[in-house]
């Protein structure tokens, strides 16, 4: 239980921030640079076939919304977290990586994009975690938590 307390919790609280964070700077991107006319988001072939045409600025937002929600979510992940807060804060990084290329693997992407996008999730969940652990704790491992 006290895994669960002190490891499971924390990550799960900061994945729900970050997935809060991403969702809000991807709407304002979506206001900014609106869908094609026509899109319709209940019919794959619809998506793939605007994301082929969609302004490199309105990807950018989505790296925004990737960087800062990862960000996030690491921090309060780390300020929660009993022991290990930057090695929870890249947990959480990992899960929000994995997504980031099922993502991309889903939906046509440039490759400037796959490779900006597979770079900001585990330095952002770093600076995140470091900047949200309290001070003078210890990063020990996992297992040890």
């Amino acid at each position: 239980m006290r895994f669960f307390r002190g490891s499971v919790i924390p990550v799960w609280v900061g994945m729900v921030v970050a997935g809060l964070a991403i969702t809000v700077i991807e709407f304002l991107g979506s206001k900014v640079y609106p869908p094609p006319l026509g899109m319709n988001p209940e019919d794959p072939a619809s998506v793939r076939a605007a994301m082929a045409i969609m302004p490199p600025g309105a990807l950018l937002f989505v790296l925004l919304g990737w960087i800062v929600g990862t960000f996030a979510g690491a921090w309060v992940t780390a300020r929660m977290a009993y022991r290990s807060p930057i090695t929870h804060g890249l947990v959480l990084g990992a899960l929000f990586l994995v997504g980031g290329i099922v993502n991309m693997l889903l939906l046509p992407h440039p490759v400037w994009f796959w490779v900006l996008g597979v770079a900001v999730f585990l330095p952002s969940a770093y600076l995140g975690a470091k900047l949200g652990a309290s001070p003078g704790s210890k990063d020990l491992p996992l297992a040890s938590a």
